[in-house]
Parts: C-alpha cells; structure tokens; sequence
C-alpha cells in the first residue's frame, strides 16, 4: 500500500509532539525535584538556627536569673525570636523554659539551676 505525502508528515509531526512532551514531562519531574530539595536545605537551616536561638535564649535569661533573684514570669527576646519563661520558687532552685519560633519552625528546650549565695 502506497501512502500519501500527508500521511508521512502527520507521522513525523507526531514523533515530534510525542518527543517534546516527553522531554517536557522529565523537565518538570527535575524542577519539582530541586524545588524539594532546596526546601528541605532551607527548612534544615531554620531548625539549625532555632535550636541555637532557643540555646542563646536559655544562656541570656539564665544570666539574667542569676543577677536578678526575684526575676519570674514570661521574658521576650526579640532579638533571638524567643520567649523564655522563669519558674523560681525563691529558695535557691530556678527552671526556665525556652521557646525559640523561627519563620514557622519551633524549637524549645529548658534548663534548671541553683543561685546559691
């Protein structure tokens, strides 16, 4: 059977199209790949960056603690993003409790310690 000069060409343009959406289906698989990948490098920076605002947090007001004996309540930080809270029970024992918010990451960790005299 002889075909046509349509039909060889309607063949060649759909090799064609079958060829550019393939390559157009990896391209955007690759994209989306690196999109994920540089959001999970971003997100793992911001919990670096919590966890050592959250571990400044406890050192500034444990510091703060130990020069002001009666010092209680909730403390902000606004230059580590964090808010600290301090339980003293005025006997010596004092716990605080840190929590560090970074761009939508938390992190919180606590610490107690005695001010002896």
């Amino acid at each position: 059977m002889h075909r046509s000069q349509f039909e060889k060409g309607f063949m060649a343009l759909a090799a064609v199209l079958l060829l550019s959406c393939g390559a157009l289906a990896l391209s955007l698989s690759t994209l989306g790949a690196a999109v994920l990948y540089a959001d999970s490098v971003r997100a793992h920076e911001l919990r670096i960056q919590a966890t050592l605002n959250t571990q400044a947090c406890l050192d500034s007001v444990t510091l703060m603690a130990t020069k002001d004996f009666f010092l209680q309540g909730n403390i902000s930080v606004p230059e580590l993003s964090c808010i600290a809270t301090v339980v003293n029970d005025f006997s010596g024992s004092v716990s605080v409790t840190a929590v560090s918010n970074l761009s939508g990451v938390t992190s919180q960790d606590n610490r107690s310690f005695l001010i002896t005299f």
